[in-house]
């Protein structure tokens, strides 16, 4: 997963100390600084619940769909990346809109030390 920086300065210093601890406080304020970039509150729906909103940044996994093929059936969807803070409250199967298309999350990286990074796909 890639996000495309433009104006924030991502520190990497601590990322190459040898023998150091890694520094996660720096970390999270680095993906704050990238999801700062091009941030939008948006409301999860969880079942037939909307969370309050959130902050976050979505980018497209790609310019277009992939496709799901198989002998009996073909699919195309368009994924995203959900870039948030570490305590987003966010889980597999909520729903989002964003620029009008229907997303529903299809997997929440466990590791959420630094922030919390979540895909979704278009259901719509």
């Amino acid at each position: 997963m890639v996000f495309l920086l433009k104006r924030a300065t991502v520190t990497t210093a601590h990322l190459w100390r040898p023998n150091m601890a890694f520094d996660w406080t720096q970390a999270a304020a680095d993906m704050r600084a990238i999801r700062a970039e091009n941030e939008v509150s948006l409301v999860i729906r969880r079942g037939a619940t909307s969370l309050t909103t959130q902050s976050m940044r979505i980018e497209y996994a790609g310019s277009r769909g992939f496709r799901l093929q198989s002998d009996a059936a073909r699919q195309s969807s368009q994924a995203v990346f959900i870039l948030g803070e570490p305590d987003m409250d966010i889980a597999v199967e909520d729903r989002l809109t964003y620029g009008g298309v229907l997303f529903q999350v299809v997997f929440v990286q466990p590791n959420r030390l630094a922030c919390t990074i979540a895909e979704a796909v278009a259901v719509q």
